[in-house]
């Protein structure tokens, strides 16, 4: 859309002239409103509703234009739905500029001159021939400084598609509050104010009046950030008074009331318990807690032992108090109880507390100062995969991998079972794991809910087992349908620090707002999941994303959509066409030693249960190129690891990018090179202090010098075995 266009619909927007929504979305005025290319026509044949509907007609994806698009004016913050509906004729996957996704809606965000901010919502994956169907985004928030939301009716692969009555509103939630409770009485002028999560709400405001219509000056007004809860510390004067939660772009119209009765001079203010978590390493280990505000009595409390008295160290602003173990020493395992803290004037805080006694494991891992993985003093480089059943270990293991997962745990609870995992893990020549935790999205009592205790108990569970390698904290918290703040995920990550501080805490997030989660990991794992030249630059985007302040660990994929989907459709599809051949692999793989990322994993293995996402595991002869490449990587970790001076950079011939490496360990120099292009390239590569080299690459070709020559002894990251 033009410039002039938008600066019209703002103008509009301001003047409240303009009404949110979607204009002319049943084609019956033709195509006003809308924009696309030649590959868009109206068709007065077809329609869902009326007479009219749009068609797309794709035959080269690479050339042709792909999305028929509005912008639609929207409020930052607010949450929105759309819709449409769309019928299909022979649409299959085809080579373009973007990944084939198939028919279907894509609703992403634009600021006020129409520039791009972000992503939002698919819902596409439309293939082969239909009839009318509808497909809905239910979980879009515009960012806080959206102004228009980009409206996609989408045909990414080859064939044809109409859309017809295409829609966004928006959407209203009330806050879900707690406490104090509607109508309740209270002789408390410092309450604590509870309420629920929202679904994509990132952080809340209090507000509290006397006046139920919450006139500005006579509004108290406190930012909670993400978090569900907040102390209030000024007191309140005696009376009626009406809460409610608000956030950005959204207001909450369901204000709760209480009455205050204590006078406003009354000390109210309980002391804070700022630590919920502590680690021992031994039963008669001490260990001290954290807390604000003057404190007469502290004690720990739990079934196991009883009470266990704090006393005082240095007194400061926040003040410090240590436990001794009881008479007996600390139980083995984890502790659940509650440190209760009582000040001068009998104001009491009881937190919930969590104590794991367990030793310090053997093959402890570390992310070091210099954002590597460390274990037993020594830098390594993990090779791990995805989703591996216990039956398949002992093949993972000895095709290369360190380390394998399976989702089952990051969607329930049972603690025994995923240790059992743990120790199928082991037992195939000390192979390792990395372990989630239940998101909560279908048993609904996991991170979305805010269980810590869940994550205190899993933690307790595992965390002295050799064959754990780290804490998989959670998986795209920034996804509408499991949205977690970042604050509130933070304190999940902090409660797994304080109880196993021998694992690193990893994460996975994507989108403008990523680095808002800098606090949930130790090391961020970069999804990069296409073709080896968006894996370079997938990297180097959520390097600046994270202002270049943040490790990286590379995840790539080694899976085939179209083939799966090729499947699922009763075709037969040719295994020579596996999209992810021998080059793409190595290419996308030794782009993590290039771009000096600490680690490389593969999404993913799940040799019984692909679905659409065919994996390479599934298919002998794709196996057998992924098998080759981990042998591959694999000798050349020893000099990954070791010290030496690193340059690295990029060549570019045209558009096409080739990544470079150097490293040089007293007198052996390793360089590789990855053409990031699928066709061939002839480019030259300056690397200081070396003569420049030209290179005449092929297809996704990795080019080695000094590493042939003299060959490197194979060597496992993980040299600890049961």
């Amino acid at each position: 859309m033009k410039r002039l266009q938008l600066l019209v619909i703002v103008g509009l927007l301001a003047s409240g002239a303009f009404a949110a929504g979607v204009l002319n979305g049943g084609f019956e005025e033709g195509l006003e409103n809308w924009t696309g290319g030649a590959t868009m026509s109206l068709d007065e044949t077809a329609a869902h509703d009326g007479v009219c509907s749009v068609r797309l007609v794709v035959e080269d994806p690479m050339r042709d234009e792909v999305y028929v698009k509005q912008y639609v004016p929207v409020t930052g913050g607010t949450l929105y739905e759309a819709s449409c509906f769309a019928r299909t004729e022979n649409v299959r996957k085809a080579p373009g500029k973007m990944p084939s996704v198939g028919a279907g809606l894509i609703v992403e965000w634009a600021d006020a001159d129409g520039i791009w901010l972000t992503s939002g919502e698919y819902a596409c994956n439309l293939w082969g021939t239909t009839n009318w169907t509808q497909v809905s985004c239910k979980h879009l928030r515009a960012p806080d400084e959206a102004v228009f939301a980009i409206v996609y009716l989408a045909l990414r692969g080859a064939g044809t598609a109409w859309f017809d009555d295409v829609s966004l509103s928006g959407r209203s939630v009330a806050t879900e509050k707690i406490a104090p409770a509607d109508g309740s009485t209270i002789s408390n002028n410092c309450p604590r104010f509870e309420w629920r999560w929202l679904e994509c709400i990132p952080r809340y405001t209090l507000e509290l009046s006397c006046d139920p219509a919450f006139p500005a000056e006579a509004t108290l007004s406190f930012d909670a950030g993400g978090r569900k809860a907040f102390q209030l510390e000024r007191p309140l004067a005696p009376g009626t008074w009406h809460w409610r939660v608000s956030s950005p772009g959204r207001d909450d119209s369901t204000a709760w009331s209480f009455v205050q009765t204590v006078p406003q001079e009354t000390d109210c203010l309980p002391p804070l318990v700022r630590t919920m978590a502590r680690r021992v390493t031994a039963p008669d280990e001490p260990f001290t807690a954290a807390v604000a505000g003057e404190v007469s009595d502290i004690a720990f409390q739990a079934h196991a032992f009883g009470i266990v008295r704090g006393s005082p160290g240095q007194d400061t602003q926040q003040r410090f108090f240590t436990f001794a173990p009881p008479s007996g020493g600390w139980p083995r395992g984890l502790t659940e109880g509650e440190i209760v803290a009582v000040d001068a004037v009998g104001n009491r805080a009881a937190m919930p507390f969590w104590l794991l006694n367990a030793p310090i494991p053997e093959n402890a891992v570390a992310i070091g100062p210099d954002g590597c993985y460390w274990q037993g003093g020594e830098r390594i480089f993990p090779l791990g995969i995805y989703e591996v059943a216990p039956k398949y270990m002992a093949e993972v293991r000895a095709a290369g991998w360190d380390v394998v997962h399976q989702y089952a745990w990051e969607y329930s609870q049972d603690d025994d079972a995923c240790r059992s995992y743990l120790d199928a893990c082991w037992a195939a020549d000390g192979l390792r794991a990395f372990i989630g935790f239940d998101r909560g999205v279908t048993t609904h009592e996991g991170i979305v809910q805010g269980n810590l205790a869940h994550v205190a108990r899993r933690v307790g569970a595992l965390a002295d087992h050799p064959g754990l390698f780290c804490w998989y904290l959670f998986d795209e918290p920034n996804k509408p349908e499991q949205f977690v703040t970042p604050d509130g995920l933070a304190e999940f990550a902090d409660l797994v620090r304080a109880l196993d501080p021998f694992h690193p805490v990893v994460m996975t997030t994507w989108g403008t707002s990523m680095n808002d989660y800098r606090r949930t990991w130790d090391t961020h794992w970069t999804q990069a999941y296409e073709t080896p030249a968006h894996v370079a630059k997938e990297i180097d985007r959520h390097r600046r994303l994270l202002n270049n302040a943040s490790p990286i660990t590379l995840l790539v994929t080694c899976n085939d959509n179209g083939f799966g989907a090729a499947l699922a459709r009763g075709e037969s599809p040719d295994p020579g066409i596996f999209h992810r051949d021998y080059n793409h692999l190595r290419a996308a793989a030794f782009l993590g030693i290039v771009k000096e990322c600490n680690g490389l994993f593969w999404w993913w293995f799940a040799r019984d249960n692909c679905g659409p996402h065919y994996s390479a595991a599934c298919l002998p002869e794709a196996w057998a190129n992924l098998v080759r490449v981990v042998a591959e990587l694999r000798a050349v970790l020893p000099l990954v690891t070791a010290d030496g001076r690193v340059a690295s950079g990029t060549a570019e011939a045209g558009r096409d990018r080739v990544e470079w490496w150097r490293k040089t360990v007293g007198d052996r120099t390793l360089f590789i090179a990855v053409n990031t292009a699928d066709h061939p390239v002839s480019v030259t590569v300056s690397v200081p202090g070396d003569a420049p080299r030209t290179l005449d690459l092929r297809r996704y070709q990795v080019w080695t010098e000094g590493f042939d020559e003299t060959p490197i002894s194979h060597r496992n990251n993980f040299e600890s075995h049961p």
